[in-house]
């Protein structure tokens, strides 16, 4: 009998279905369905037998089922009569995906039922904050949610076969969100979804700069739905400078309100582009913990569809909990980021500070091991670029050293910036 909460009957159809059909079918519910959903306790370990068996490549039948039944459960007693029940339910394998759908519809059910009585439990728990217990919840729900991860060779195959055919229908464009930078773009095919990139310098080297003419490119040019989140500075002064940059207004004249009319029809035409282009800005004003970032970007996802998130910068979120080294802390925000990358989809940009020791040898460009507080963003990351110039001079060559890519070149960008409106831009587009 099924109801809300239990699929008795689809749990039936799904063991019967892969009882009357093949290996194939018994891999197409393995990737649906995890064990945990299945409520009724000789189904959930019959499932568990036939996958024992289905990893064996042997036959299931029910003399092997009873075989690796005994195996597996001891002296429990064989429920044959289930498993008569199940082939009698179950007409056809073709059935498979109907019992699938109210398997899975049924534990999501339980799992929402689940989150609502742990929201009332917490919210009555005064060291927990609001936003925590928001975090807690959605984090839950995300990863209870989500269907079995193991894939068979077959399905890996058809997915690759599938984005080839895309990239080749694309004839070399880029798979990923474009930073604005063609060279840049060249050598990591744009910042991919579902990865975490980083972008990390010393103070004062620019990394804001780049990273608002990177959601410039993306929001305004591209029309890639863009989140920018500022543990630094408020959403007006990223803006402004924004604006700076966009329409060649000097930013010491947009500071000082000393604006000539041309400056007012350039400040005026910048603004006008930004506000409407899809971006949305965070500022840190009410909250700096990773669990108050992450609750914001997914509500960002799921309310505008943002594609693209960038965080100035990493270190600056506040862990959940208070370690008694401060790597650690920067560890676990570095490891939430990802996940909450892979989870939602997004392509993740964020800005990290480079240590000082990379100031002690003049000259010298910054290296992966110059990432300050913790060796776990390297880890994490699945590109880092490093952002190097003379912080002397406020116009002049600047260059982005890649210094890690997972499915790419390593290698050097060089760029132009310029101080007065606070912007970057290919090298010959802008000097």
């Amino acid at each position: 009998m099924n109801d809300a909460f239990f699929a008795q009957d689809d749990e039936f159809g799904l063991i019967g279905a892969c009882l009357t059909g093949t290996l194939d079918t018994c891999a197409d519910a393995f990737a649906e369905v995890k064990s945990e959903w299945i409520e009724t306790n000789t189904l959930r370990d019959t499932y568990e037998t036939i996958r024992s068996l289905s990893q064996q490549n042997r036959q299931i039948s029910l003399p092997e089922l009873g075989k690796e039944w005994k195996k597996l459960n001891g002296n429990q007693p064989i429920p044959f009569e289930d498993w008569n029940k199940a082939m009698e339910v179950c007409p056809s394998p073709a059935n498979l995906p109907n019992y699938v759908k109210g398997i899975v519809e049924a534990a999501h059910r339980r799992q929402l039922r689940f989150t609502g009585d742990r929201l009332i439990r917490e919210s009555a728990v005064l060291t927990l904050q609001p936003d925590q217990i928001v975090s807690n919840a959605e984090s839950g729900l995300s990863i209870e949610l989500s269907r079995e991860t193991l894939s068979t060779s077959k399905q890996v195959a058809g997915t690759f076969i599938d984005q080839m055919q895309e990239r080749f229908a694309r004839k070399g464009t880029l798979s990923g969100i474009t930073t604005g930078f063609y060279r840049l773009d060249q050598m990591t095919d744009g910042l991919q979804l579902r990865e975490m990139a980083i972008i990390a310098a010393r103070p004062s080297i620019g990394k804001t700069a780049i990273a608002i003419a990177i959601a410039e490119a993306a929001a305004i040019q591209a029309r890639v739905p863009t989140l920018f989140i500022s543990l630094e500075m408020s959403k007006e002064s990223i803006f402004r400078r924004s604006v700076a940059s966009i329409g060649g207004v000097p930013m010491q004249n947009l500071k000082s309100g000393d604006l000539s009319e041309g400056d007012m029809r350039s400040m005026s035409g910048a603004s006008a582009k930004i506000a409407s282009s899809p971006l949305w800005f965070l500022d840190g004003s009410s909250s700096q913990s990773i669990a108050s970032i992450t609750a914001n970007i997914r509500r960002a996802v799921r309310k505008h569809g943002v594609k693209l998130v960038i965080i100035d910068y990493l270190q600056k979120i506040k862990a959940a909990d208070r370690a008694e080294k401060r790597t650690y802390e920067v560890a676990e925000v570095s490891g939430k980021l990802k996940d909450i990358a892979v989870q939602t989809g997004v392509a993740m940009l964020c800005l990290a500070q480079l240590n000082r020791e990379n100031e002690k040898d003049k000259g010298r460009q910054p290296r992966l091991t110059d990432l300050a507080d913790s060796g776990q963003i390297e880890r994490d990351a699945d590109c880092v670029m490093l952002l190097d110039r003379d912080r002397r001079e406020p116009k002049g060559e600047a260059t982005i050293v890649i210094a890690k890519q997972r499915d790419g070149e390593c290698g050097l960008v060089k760029l132009f910036y310029d101080g007065q409106f606070c912007r970057f831009s290919e090298c010959g587009a802008d000097t």
